[in-house]
């Protein structure tokens, strides 16, 4: 085993060195590949740049030579007027006019004879006067082959006195050219400073950016390179070479960069990324080649680790529902053998989501940690607590006696929930519904038994919450019931089977009508008609009130539209508004469209609500009631004084109208406290503003006792029962 290991660390050496070579010598191969990139590269740009400047140089200087032949050709036009250069009168001032238009010239000089006789401008250059060319040694030799070949030449480079380099262009000058009377009259000559005429060009420029120029020419004798201008440091290569063509023969200027170094440094970088990559990447098939059975092994501990966090929930270290259904049948099996009882609590925090809702979730998890912490506590060993989601919890009673035991531990988690949570300065007072499932009674399956403790929390939320009941046969029936309400509910939407009653509102004072309580009713169509107190809720709980809602606010829109098309005297119909309503963020935008749309003002309708449902989001409902306020709606508090904290959030809301409820109302004539009751309320709402409407007048002592309280406005039987449509259109106004 120990030769078996020894080899296949041998093996893995062996591969990791020949990918070691192999990575180092790609590495070293795209390395020489990228330098050789880079030499093409400043190759063709220094081509370029080369052609470039050798054209503007070849402009210029040809420009400059031109100068001594049209000097020459002035003086042989005027051949019978010059003897000799004393005869130009107007040398200096064509010299000027020549110099003015062609760049780089120094001077012009005129030399009849070879002896210079005539310089433009003379300042500085008088020391040339006089000048015998042909007894010059430097000059005799090119001047006598200009005469010879009849033409132009460059002499040069020339250092001048006042510093830089010059060019000679010298022109032989012909009498009577090209007849037979030709005789050689002298020199005309241009002093070309060469600084000056390469000072526009980019030479200095691309210098300072590191490139290498020379401007040279040959000899025509010796064949040597005579360079005119040139940079500071030493053409270098890659080099780029470009001729100039000119009158006097051909030169050419050589460019260079210097990129030794950066190629140097490119290539220095590239082994050493090489190596490093090559290094590492050695190591990587190393490990991997030596190092199966570590990676085995930590394949193993992370698919464990995987395990425990997903059997684990990550906010409340509680186990989880993939727990509970993977562990759960085990337990129940384990459980039947030994023939223990057990049970299932199901069970969630109520009205949880407004903590999450208003104060924030991360606020909310830690009353979720804080709640897990307290249900652990109360636990036994063999018991599990588990987090199904939310503020979904289950406790799995593993061995209990009976069900007062499962009854006992349910009102110590009541008790225990309820207990105040404190987070920093507030406190938070919760409750809980809880659902049991006794095992095996009521089931000896996952499912089954989930399913009973869900019955089981349904009735206990029904019950009013806070509170534990156990799972009954008869529930079953009763879900069976609810689910076939819900199917009727869905369909009677789907089938028009709601109607619009109305009740009459009406002036206590002046005994008119002014208004109507829109109410619906449900023809079901094998149970007859459904009044709202038998589906209300249903719709609530199924979250179809939303859709009930929208229909009872459109027909009875719609309805005002008819009134008005069938000449029908104005009323205010007050429409009721659900919690769920109210919490509707486009409720205004529907109202809104709704009254566009078959154009009725919004001063013709108007919204019930009652304090209860107020109550669940204050803020809310108060941005709400005050939109559709602002709109011309009349807002309306429904049965007032049955609800929480009435006098305190009054004045805080948008109100025009106080209902006043008709457990109020219906012992005025017997009970004193009632009628006190009453008297306060209205005195109350007439100081804030607000109009006042008793309902559930039934006789003609609550009337007038309720006028003499100063009541507002009344409803009720007295007057009339909520009636269909065509029976309140023809129902006749009160006197």
């Amino acid at each position: 085993m120990l030769i078996k290991t020894e080899l296949k660390q041998h093996f893995a050496i062996l591969i990791a060195g020949i990918i070691f070579i192999a990575v180092v010598l790609f590495g070293l191969y795209w390395t020489y590949s990228s330098n050789q990139t880079i030499i093409k590269e400043q190759q063709l740009l220094l081509d370029g740049l080369s052609r470039t400047q050798a054209s503007t140089i070849e402009r210029r200087l040809s420009l400059a030579f031109t100068s001594t032949q049209l000097l020459a050709i002035e003086i042989e036009h005027h051949n019978d007027d010059f003897d000799g250069a004393d005869d130009f009168d107007d040398f200096d001032e064509y010299s000027k006019h020549l110099m003015s238009f062609i760049e780089g010239i120094s001077s012009l000089q005129l030399a009849p004879n070879g002896i210079i006789q005539r310089i433009f401008p003379l300042e500085g250059n008088e020391a040339a006067i006089g000048l015998d060319i042909f007894a010059n040694s430097k000059y005799r030799e090119a001047a006598l082959q200009a005469i010879e070949e009849h033409k132009m030449i460059a002499i040069g480079p020339v250092s001048l006195v006042q510093g830089g380099t010059a060019v000679i262009g010298r022109s032989p000058v012909y009498l009577y050219r090209g007849t037979q009377r030709e005789v050689f009259w002298g020199f005309a000559s241009a002093i070309i400073n060469l600084n000056d005429l390469l000072e526009p060009t980019r030479l200095k420029e691309l210098e300072a950016d590191g490139y290498q120029y020379n401007l040279t020419r040959k000899h025509l004798d010796t064949g040597k390179s005579l360079v005119f201008a040139q940079s500071e440091k030493p053409l270098s290569t890659p080099l780029a070479t470009a001729q100039i063509h000119l009158p006097i023969g051909v030169w050419q200027i050589n460019m260079s960069r210097d990129i030794h170094t950066r190629l140097e440094s490119n290539f220095f970088a590239g082994a050493m990324l090489t190596l490093i990559v090559a290094l590492l990447i050695t190591i990587g098939f190393y490990a991997i080649l030596i190092q199966p059975l570590r990676l085995s092994t930590l394949v193993r501990e992370k698919t464990e680790e995987l395990q425990r966090l997903a059997y684990n929930d990550p906010l409340t270290k509680l186990p989880n529902r993939r727990y509970l259904n993977d562990q759960l049948p085990a337990l129940l099996k384990r459980n039947k053998k030994r023939r223990q009882i057990s049970a299932f609590i199901y069970f969630d925090l109520d009205n949880f989501k407004r903590i999450n809702d208003t104060i924030g979730h991360d606020v909310g998890d830690q009353v979720l940690e804080i709640v897990a912490q307290r249900l652990d506590s109360l636990c036994k060993d063999d018991d599990k607590v588990v987090r199904l989601g939310g503020d979904e919890f289950g406790i799995f009673l593993s061995n209990i006696a009976n069900k007062q035991a499962a009854k006992e531990h349910a009102e110590r988690i009541l008790a225990y929930i309820h207990s105040p949570i404190s987070l920093d300065t507030r406190e938070f007072f919760l409750s809980t519904s809880l659902g049991i499932a006794m095992i095996p009674e009521h089931g000896n399956t996952l499912v089954s038994i989930m399913q009973n403790a869900d019955m089981a929390l349904y009735q206990a939320k029904q019950r009013g919450k806070n509170q534990s009941v156990f799972y009954s046969h008869d529930m079953k029936t009763t879900a069976l019931d609810l689910v076939e309400a819900e199917e009727d509910l869905t369909k009677a939407l789907q089938n028009n089977e709601f109607e619009l009653y109305y009740q009459p509102q009406f002036d206590l004072n002046t005994k008119q009508i002014f208004g109507a309580e829109a109410l619906i009713r449900w023809n079901h169509p094998t149970k007859g008609l459904i009044f709202p107190d038998q589906f209300i809720q249903l719709a609530e709980n199924t979250g179809q009130i939303i859709k009930i809602g929208h229909w009872v606010l459109e027909n009875g829109i719609s309805y005002l539209a008819r009134r008005r098309e069938q000449g029908l005297p104005y009323i205010l119909l007050h429409v009721n508004l659900s919690s769920q309503q109210l919490s509707d963020p486009n409720l205004a935008t529907i109202v809104k469209a709704l009254l566009y749309k078959y154009q009725v003002p919004a001063k013709w309708l108007g919204v019930e609500v009652t304090e209860t449902s107020l109550l669940e989001d204050v803020s809310l409902a108060k941005a709400l009631l005050q939109t559709l306020k602002d709109m011309g709606m009349c807002i309306a508090i429904d049965d007032f004084g049955t609800g929480y904290s009435s006098l305190g959030q009054l004045k805080n809301l948008p109100v025009n109208l106080l209902k006043v409820d008709r457990s109020f109302v219906m012992d005025l004539e017997r009970d004193k406290a009632d009628r006190k009751i009453v008297e306060a309320i209205i005195a109350m709402a007439h100081k804030l503003g607000i109009k006042v409407l008793a309902e559930g007048i039934e006789t003609k002592e609550q009337w007038e006792m309720l006028t003499g309280f100063q009541c507002d406005f009344g409803q009720g039987y007295y007057v009339s029962r909520a009636v269909p449509e065509k029976d309140f259109n023809q129902a006749p106004p009160l006197y």
